[in-house]
């Protein structure tokens, strides 16, 4: 199987470039070159991963914008207009918020795209990934040192899902042929308090709250009910993993 993946360079992407070694990877360096000979050979399986974030995720703050719309909108229709059996977008449960931010219709954009364009489309709306290559945050700076500095109050909470497991439902949509607007997540949420007790730490929190809207993993469960899980239960299997 042909596979090519966006943001390669870290998170969920550099997790498929790494268990998957012989994907063919998309960066800012050889999107142009990749894409045009990709045009003539096709793929069997695009994974869509990567987020162009110009003055950050959650701010209206952008520093330029046509950076910001050509890594985020126009590369995407560019993925579409590849020679390929199926689509996968990886968006966020950001969709639901119900203020105006940039992130939010930047990923209902792109959505809307692979959607209308796309070959046998799947959107999976994520919450917080946790795997090897995941990005810095309080979750990760506590489980490294115990004494940090947090920026989330204990009653913060996360709705957590592994890459693996992310991963494993992609290849089993493109085998069954599963086409669907997906929200991946656990059926339950966890606080940084609760993280800090199963790590056996009094962590140093701090004045920011974060909240998880908590959504129905009801679509996902019934493609395939292996992937029902709670928080904790990821958040332990996370650690075994490390």
């Amino acid at each position: 199987m042909k596979i090519l993946v966006t943001g390669g360079n870290s998170g969920f992407g550099k997790y498929i470039t790494s268990t998957i070694p012989e994907c063919l990877s998309l960066t800012r360096s050889n999107r142009h070159s990749l894409i045009t000979e990709l045009k003539e050979e096709g793929v069997d399986l695009i994974i869509h991963c990567a987020f162009g974030a110009q003055g950050g995720y959650e701010q209206n703050n952008i520093i330029d914008y046509f950076k910001y719309i050509d890594d985020n909108i126009l590369l995407t229709k560019e993925l579409t207009e590849i020679p390929h059996k199926k689509i996968v977008y990886i968006s966020s449960l950001v969709v639901y918020e119900s203020q105006f931010i940039n992130y939010k219709y930047t990923k209902l954009y792109a959505e809307s795209i692979i959607k209308t364009l796309g070959n046998n489309p799947l959107i999976l709306r994520c919450p917080a990934m946790l795997g090897e290559y995941m990005k810095p945050n309080n979750v990760l700076h506590l489980i490294k040192d115990s004494n940090t500095q947090l920026s989330l109050t204990k009653h913060s909470n996360f709705n957590h899902v592994l890459h693996s497991d992310i991963l494993d439902f992609i290849l089993y949509c493109y085998k069954n042929n599963i086409n669907d607007t997906i929200p991946f997540v656990s059926s339950t949420n966890i606080t940084l308090e609760e993280i800090a007790n199963i790590l056996g730490i009094n962590a140093n929190y701090g004045n920011y709250m974060f909240n998880t809207f908590l959504i129905s993993n009801k679509t996902l469960i019934n493609y395939n009910n292996k992937f029902n899980k709670t928080s904790q239960e990821v958040f332990a299997q996370f650690l075994k993993q490390l």
